[in-house]
């Protein structure tokens, strides 16, 4: 009876997890780029033939309504190494529109990506402070965000970037961005400058604000499901920003998987009272992450390990079904586990 439980609650979670979408639950795994990106618009390293392509399909303004056919379309890829985050967008618009000779002005009203970023995911407000950054990068490649006196500010030296056309109404930019902390100080910037480093967490999401034929913004898509009270406060709050995680190996020629794919681990005792012990496979190298959920998705707990075993304790849970899964820099795997 124990095992077809597990079967079937094994095959209904696997089922769940395909057909929902990015959402604020899931992680951007990001691996670390044995080679600097050149930021040309071509996109020829290594490490974008690796990356995992997440949407940017969510309709924040005006919240829910669908896109005319052809109006837009956007995706992106990520990598890093310990000086850069690097980004990398396609983006299909039948319009390019840039209305403003001043980059100060209006900035948000003009065709531009927005990339948010939270260092230290530390989530809160950022309206008027460094604490997160939301970098409108436009047409001409000006990088605004608000100061702390209410006004515009051009970042062009936080992110290099080049955009270039590869198709029809088609547009694939690729950007290297240093990263800064919350003590971020115009006057000297290089002193909160973060070096990257394998286990980091940030908070990540992309947006395009696109506007065609009028002098306002007309749609403002995102990488986020958002709720129609909050579709506008990226800008100002870092608590909707996705979770990103820095992962030291480049999966070139290692075995596994990449994440978001089935691999094998050991859990036992399948029940359990007290503690699980976790194995993976000796190939399984780097920081990993096993993460208790309730059959509905609520996060439980959460530890890392580095080890190829890993004894947890579930001695305070509720007797019960629990979705476990291990996320290691080769692949991912979740399955049911019981007490």
């Amino acid at each position: 009876m124990i095992r077809k439980s597990i079967a079937v609650l094994t095959f209904f979670v696997t089922t769940f997890i395909a057909l929902t979408g990015q959402t604020q639950d899931d992680t951007i795994f990001n691996y670390f780029s044995e080679t600097p990106v050149t930021i040309d618009g071509s996109a020829t390293e290594p490490c974008w033939d690796l990356a995992e392509w997440h949407a940017v399909d969510q309709v924040w303004i005006p919240w829910g309504t669908p896109l005319a056919p052809g109006d837009f379309e956007g995706r992106f890829k990520v990598a890093w190494d310990s000086s850069f985050l690097y980004v990398l967008v396609e983006v299909v618009d039948d319009s390019l529109s840039d209305d403003h000779s001043n980059p100060l002005d209006n900035w948000w009203e003009d065709d531009c990506l927005e990339v948010f970023i939270d260092e230290d995911r530390s989530k809160g407000d950022h309206e008027l402070t460094c604490n997160a950054f939301a970098y409108h990068i436009s047409l001409f490649y000006d990088v605004i965000d608000l100061t702390t006196f209410w006004n515009g500010i051009n970042y062009k030296d936080h992110i290099e970037v080049v955009m270039e056309p590869i198709g029809e109404n088609t547009y694939m930019w690729e950007m290297a961005i240093k990263i800064y902390n919350e003590t971020y100080n115009h006057s000297n910037p290089e002193a909160s400058r973060e070096t990257l480093f394998p286990g980091k967490e940030m908070g990540f999401a992309l947006a395009y604000c696109d506007n065609d034929e009028t002098t306002g913004r007309e749609n403002f898509i995102g990488s986020m499901v958002m709720t129609q009270a909050n579709h506008n406060e990226m800008y100002r709050n870092a608590d909707y920003f996705g979770l990103m995680k820095l992962f030291a190996n480049d999966p070139t020629g290692l075995p596994g998987t990449l994440p978001g794919k089935e691999m094998v681990i050991g859990v036992y005792p399948v029940p359990a009272r007290d503690h699980l012990t976790l194995s993976v496979d000796q190939n399984c190298t780097g920081i990993k992450e096993v993460t208790i959920r309730s059959l509905t998705g609520a996060m439980i707990r959460s530890e890392y390990f580095y080890d190829h075993s890993h004894r947890m304790s579930i001695g305070d849970l509720t007797p019960g079904a629990y979705i476990l899964t291990i996320t290691a820099p080769t692949g991912i795997c979740s399955q049911v586990i019981l007490k």
